[in-house]
C-alpha cells in the first residue's frame, strides 16, 4: 500500500481523488468507446462520473470482455490507478465488476447529478428579467406561458453533451447569460429589446428534448433526426397557438431568430440571420459558449503546464496561466 492508498471501503469521490492513488469504489460509467492506439491494439475510452464530478479512465486489458460487461449510465466498482495525463487525471482501469446486492458503501443517490450552483435563484432571475422587459401583451403572454411549462425542465437541463454547458443547469446557465446580455448590448444598437428576450428564451428550448441524462447522457429520437433547432422552434409554434390572435409578422421573426441563431448553414442553421436580431442573438450565443469552454479548459488545465492541449472547438491551444 503506498502513501495514497486508502483503507478498503473508504468513499472515493471524483473530486477529491489524486494522481498516485490506487482506488476501489463505485463509480457510473456515462461512456464507453472502444478505440485504437497507434499500434492497432484496442482499448477502452471510459468517462466515469459520480455526484462530485466526472473523471477520464482507459481500460487496456481484458478490452472485449470488459466492454461486453459495460452499460453505459450502470454504476460498477472500479478498481485502478489514478495518474496524470497532460496535465489531467485519469484512471487506469485494472478491474471493474457490476454492484452486488448489499456492496457495501454503495449509495444510488452518489450518481444523482445536480447544479453546482442555485439553480432555483438563477431561474427566478432569468424569469424576473423577462417580467421586468417584457410589455408587448402578446410576447409577455408567451413568456408566462413558457415559465408555466417548462420552468422546472429548464433548471436542470444541459446545456449541451460534450462542448459547452454540459453540466446539470447549463440550458439555464446559457439562457440567462443571453437574457443579460441582450439587456446590455440591444439598447446600444437601437435593436427590438423584446424580440431578442424572446427569441433568447426559446432559442436551445429544443434541447429539453435533443437528449435525455439517463440513465447515461445520449441523444434521443427525435434529437437525432430532427435536432434542437427543428425541436425548438416546434415547441415556440406549439405555445404560441394557443395565444388569441398572436401576430403572422411577430412569430416568423421570432421563428427566425431560432431557426438562424447557429449563423451559417453548415452549422445547422437552416438561414443565415437576415436581421440585425438575430445576428446579434447568434453573436451572443456564439460568444457565450466560447466563454463557457474557455472556463471549463481553465478548470480542467494542468497546473504545471502553460497552455492546454489543442482544444478543436476553439481551434487553439489556451493561456492557462490565470
Amino acid at each position: 500500500m503506498n502513501l495514497f492508498d486508502k483503507p478498503p471501503g473508504t468513499p472515493r469521490p471524483i473530486a477529491e481523488l489524486q494522481a498516485g492513488e490506487n482506488v476501489s469504489w463505485f463509480y457510473r460509467v456515462q461512456e464507453a468507446v472502444k478505440k485504437k492506439t497507434k499500434n492497432n491494439d484496442d482499448f477502452l475510452d471510459l468517462t466515469l462520473m459520480d455526484k462530485s464530478g466526472r473523471l477520464a479512465a482507459k481500460v487496456w486489458n481484458k478490452v472485449e470482455e470488459t466492454h461486453k460487461l459495460i452499460r453505459p449510465g450502470e454504476v460498477y466498482r472500479v478498481n485502478g490507478e489514478v495518474r496524470e495525463y497532460r496535465g489531467r487525471l485519469q484512471l487506469t482501469v485494472t478491474h471493474l465488476r457490476a454492484v452486488a446486492a448489499g456492496d457495501p458503501g454503495f449509495a444510488p443517490g452518489d450518481f444523482d447529478e445536480a447544479p453546482t450552483f442555485d439553480s432555483a435563484a438563477l431561474l427566478a432571475e432569468a424569469f424576473a428579467l423577462l417580467d421586468d422587459n417584457i410589455r408587448d401583451p402578446h410576447l409577455r403572454r408567451l413568456s408566462e406561458m413558457f415559465q408555466q411549462e417548462y420552468g422546472p425542465v429548464f433548471r436542470e437541463a444541459y446545456g449541451a453533451q460534450k462542448i459547452h454547458h454540459a453540466f446539470p443547469g447549463g440550458l439555464l446557465q446559457h439562457t440567462h447569460a443571453l437574457l443579460k446580455l441582450v439587456l446590455a448590448v440591444a439598447p446600444h444598437y437601437g435593436l427590438d429589446i423584446e424580440l431578442l428576450l424572446i427569441g433568447a428564451l426559446f432559442h436551445d428550448i429544443g434541447k429539453t428534448a435533443e437528449f435525455k441524462t439517463q440513465p447515461a447522457l445520449e441523444t434521443t429520437l427525435a434529437g437525432g433526426l430532427l435536432g434542437h433547432l427543428v425541436i425548438s422552434l416546434t415547441i415556440f409554434q406549439e405555445m404560441r397557438n394557443k395565444i388569441p390572435d398572436f401576430p403572422e409578422p411577430l412569430s416568423v421573426r421570432i421563428q427566425h431568430l431560432i431557426v438562424a441563431h447557429h449563423g451559417e448553414k453548415e452549422y445547422g442553421s437552416p438561414e443565415v440571420p437576415k436581421t440585425r436580431e438575430a445576428y446579434l442573438l447568434h453573436i451572443l450565443d456564439l460568444l457565450d459558449s466560447r466563454m463557457s469552454i474557455f472556463n471549463e479548459q481553465l478548470k480542467v488545465g494542468g497546473a504545471q503546464k502553460l497552455f492546454s492541449d489543442f482544444n478543436p472547438a476553439l481551434g487553439t491551444r489556451i493561456l492557462l496561466d490565470k
